[in-house]
């Protein structure tokens, strides 16, 4: 199983740092070293206008990625759809795209939310599932977090710091070496009421009387915690595969902080340059934003045809996954 192809789309609106810096300097509250030398943002993209959401966006980078690879939507045999906040959870997200690009009927379809691991997840996954089900020969995924909405604007650590955007991958049955190589997962259960949305619950939500009570509660912790299980998960993968550090080309990183990613450079002991960062053009976009990391790395040219890439991604919870793939 190999990615055919990737594309993404992102809002058309474009935020600098200086909206966010000003904004809470009026609230006595200095963000910019957090913007810039933590999360390391620059700009972000943004939906601008109320009719897009998860699943407008996420038909249109289906449409996208359909066109690309001259498909059609009744060549699709499994579609996953990964958000943490779909537009419905009735029905299933993943019918309504599959009904937008005109899905033959006998096809899979299921929506998957594991938060900002979410694609990292279904990737893995489908490549499993396609390896027992020789019927599966083409497989889309489509990821998109609109997340921005439901940020504290009183919370300098979430506010400010989400993209708009959603990505899609073809993943298709061949004959060649390539595919999921191995992956490994960790989780850190005490962290998992750290990050809550709906703050108040859904039992509630149509009980409360102010929105407040609706927006993610965010409470500070220590981020750099996710570093040492990620770089432990990546290093016994390539010990088990017997596959050097230097051989794999590109490390598609969470793009939640460009912090994080120094860390592990610096624990993994690679060049930089292997670890492309787009979280200071996109801001930070969930479950994509891995794979929106490797649709810049193929538009730049970097990867190549039977390269190694590792991919890693953390969520809510905490929830943590390196996965090594052969494009």
């Amino acid at each position: 199983m190999r990615i055919k192809d990737v594309e993404v789309y992102h809002g058309k609106k474009v935020v600098p740092n200086e909206y966010y810096i000003e904004y809470f300097k009026k609230r006595d509250k200095d963000i910019e070293h957090l913007m810039k030398d933590i999360m390391g943002r620059n700009k972000r993209y943004m939906v601008d206008s109320e009719d897009e959401n998860t699943l407008t966006m996420s038909i249109d980078v289906t449409k996208k990625v359909l066109e690309k690879t001259n498909l059609k939507g009744t060549d699709i045999d499994l579609l996953i759809f990964s958000s943490q906040l779909p537009e419905y959870v009735a029905p299933p997200s993943s019918t309504i795209i599959h009904n937008a690009i005109g899905g033959k009927h006998n096809a899979q379809c299921f929506d998957l939310n594991a938060n900002c691991v979410g694609m990292v997840t279904a990737v893995e996954h489908t490549c499993k599932y396609m390896q027992i089900s020789p019927k599966i020969k083409n497989a889309l995924i489509v990821g998109c977090d609109f997340i921005s909405f439901s940020a504290d604007p009183e919370n300098e650590l979430s506010y400010g710091n989400y993209g708009d955007a959603s990505c899609a991958i073809i993943l298709e049955r061949t004959t060649e070496d390539a595919g999921l190589i191995d992956s490994r997962y960790y989780v850190n259960n005490e962290e998992c009421n750290n990050i809550l949305f709906p703050g108040c619950g859904f039992s509630k939500m149509f009980k409360i009387k102010n929105k407040k009570d609706m927006f993610t509660i965010w409470k500070p912790f220590n981020g750099s915690i996710v570093i040492d299980p990620a770089v432990a998960n990546m290093k016994e993968i390539l010990s088990e595969q017997n596959i050097s550090k230097d051989d794999v080309k590109l490390f598609c990183l969470t793009q939640f902080a460009y912090k994080n990613i120094e860390l592990i450079q610096k624990k993994m002991d690679i060049p930089m340059e292997k670890c492309i960062y787009i979280g200071d053009e996109y801001g930070y976009t969930g479950t994509t934003s891995p794979f929106i990391a490797l649709y810049a790395a193929l538009q730049k040219g970097i990867i190549q045809r039977g390269d190694y890439i590792m991919f890693w991604a953390v969520g809510a919870g905490s929830l943590n996954a390196a996965m090594l793939f052969k494009y």
